[in-house]
């Protein structure tokens, strides 16, 4: 389909609500006067009338072809813009699809943090559901959801201190790559010369966020160590100046491990993060179906995600989490009931259930189709209805680009062991300072509201520009934080 726009630039927005309606497909794009006489498009034309402006949209598929049109004031601002042409377009897509997207016409990934606005804006929460429903056009059944999550996650973002951090720390390192991954990571075979530096570097870089820390007052909320999969290293040292620089004397509410991967955890390994302070880790089987992990790549059984939960409450820890995916190739509905009800059994404190996202940087994206939708939605539907039942609270979602069913990720938490990281993180309600490869730091503040740092994507990049990066941080740093 051609994405054709004339008199205007919002070409990303209206990329991002067609994904709505073809979350796989490439499209071309037009900037003509006119748009293409033949063929799929999608066009909004914006051109002077009288004392404003005049917006057309237009939407063919096949041979059927519906247009729309509305007078706008001159001054129109680009986020106005947006909302209206997707106000135009949005219905016509529905007609002509026959999908109804469960979150409407909303195409960001932080519908909860959306709600939360629109309820400070308009004073009140019936309010902004009723705007979710009637301008949005979210379903009743997500608005219920985020508006449930909306009121789980208050008491968290209340007690948070008032100039409170989270740390992140990013281990860009997996001993294999699952086939539907697109987060940056490097196999510790193919990137094992470079682990001693990264080590160094890491060491330096945790060392002057520390100093800033201190320099400015801040109390370190929390610590979350990600990847990759971080346990594919050994993280004894990196624990060590991770608790000398931010554990020692700061009430934290959170230490994080993303464990992840159960052919990575080992007795010793979970030993030292209880040794360190590690407060939380989590065990992702992602199925505990065997042949479903295989078929994305996962050299580990559902036996072995099991046993590693196991261990880890053996040796003391009280507060797991363990991840699931929606839409796996190879799993079928009931084979992923079978995962939930398992997971059910064996009473972690959290489950997280993403739903499948295809990205350009994971193998499934060239090989695989699009997961059925209403198989992934009952998935959803049945691992809500589940966790529910069994004393799980929803308290923190996102959604991503090309979900299947263009649905969402959610975290569910047995009451008091919501991950308070992930709730602030998700919120922009809390200044993130990330370290290492990959790592994106957010300061609130500032003109913007909250400004956005990112380290170079790959660890070969950040060692080889390490010096020039963490100069040019702390100098960005120091302007923000001060």
């Amino acid at each position: 389909m051609v994405i054709h726009t004339y008199g205007h630039s919002r070409t990303y927005e209206m990329e991002a609500l067609l994904k709505l309606f073809r979350p796989a497909e490439r499209f071309t794009f037009s900037t003509e006067p006119e748009p293409p006489a033949e063929g799929e498009c999608f066009s909004a034309v914006l051109l002077p009338e009288g004392d404003g402006l005049r917006l057309t949209c237009r939407v063919r598929i096949g041979e059927n072809l519906c247009r729309s049109e509305k007078k706008l004031s001159s001054d129109t601002p680009n986020n106005i813009l947006d909302r209206e042409i997707s106000g135009l377009s949005y219905p016509m897509f529905c007609e002509m699809t026959g999908i109804e997207p469960a979150w409407g016409m909303l195409t960001g990934i932080r519908p909860v943090n959306l709600l939360r606005k629109f309820t400070e804006r308009t004073g009140s929460l019936a309010q902004a559901e009723d705007d979710f429903r009637n301008i949005w056009h979210v379903t009743e059944e997500k608005t219920r959801l985020a508006s449930e999550i909306l009121q789980i996650e208050q008491p968290i973002l209340d007690a948070a201190p008032k100039n409170g951090v989270g740390i992140y720390v990013s281990v860009p390192f997996c001993p294999t790559r699952c086939k539907y991954c697109s987060f940056v990571s490097n196999s510790v075979s193919q990137m094992q010369k470079l682990i001693p530096d990264y080590y160094k570097c890491l060491a330096k870089e945790i060392d002057m966020v520390g100093n800033l820390v201190s320099e400015f007052g801040l109390t370190v909320d929390s610590i979350y160590i990600g990847g990759g999969t971080p346990t594919s290293i050994d993280l004894f040292q990196p624990l060590d100046w991770l608790h000398r620089n931010f554990a020692v004397n700061q009430p934290l509410r959170e230490y994080t491990i993303e464990a992840g991967r159960p052919d990575t955890i080992s007795r010793e390994s979970i030993g030292f993060f209880r040794q360190f302070g590690v407060t939380r880790i989590s065990v992702n089987p992602q199925s505990f179906q065997d042949h479903v992990l295989k078929a994305a790549g996962r050299p580990h059984t559902a036996q072995d995600a099991v046993d590693k939960y196991l261990l880890a409450r053996e040796l003391g820890f009280d507060n797991i989490n363990m991840d699931f995916i929606a839409g796996l190739p190879a799993d079928t509905v009931q084979g992923f009931r079978e995962s939930i009800d398992r997971a059910v059994e064996l009473n972690p404190e959290s489950i997280t259930v993403h739903c499948l996202s295809l990205k350009k940087a994971a193998d499934f994206y060239q090989s695989l189709s699009m997961p059925d939708a209403d198989a992934v939605s009952e998935m959803v539907a049945y691992a809500q209805k589940t966790l529910t039942a069994a004393g799980y609270r929803p308290y923190y979602l996102y959604r991503q680009k090309n979900m299947a069913a263009n649905l969402e990720n959610v975290g569910y938490a047995k009451p008091g062991y919501e991950s308070a990281y992930n709730v602030m993180m998700m919120d922009d309600s809390q200044t993130i300072l990330g370290i290492g490869a990959g790592a994106s730091t957010k300061v609130l503040g500032g003109r913007r509201g909250i400004e956005r740092l990112t380290e170079c994507k790959y660890p070969y990049d950040y060692l080889a520009r390490f010096d020039e990066l963490m100069q040019e941080k702390e100098r960005q740093l120091r302007e923000l934080l001060g």
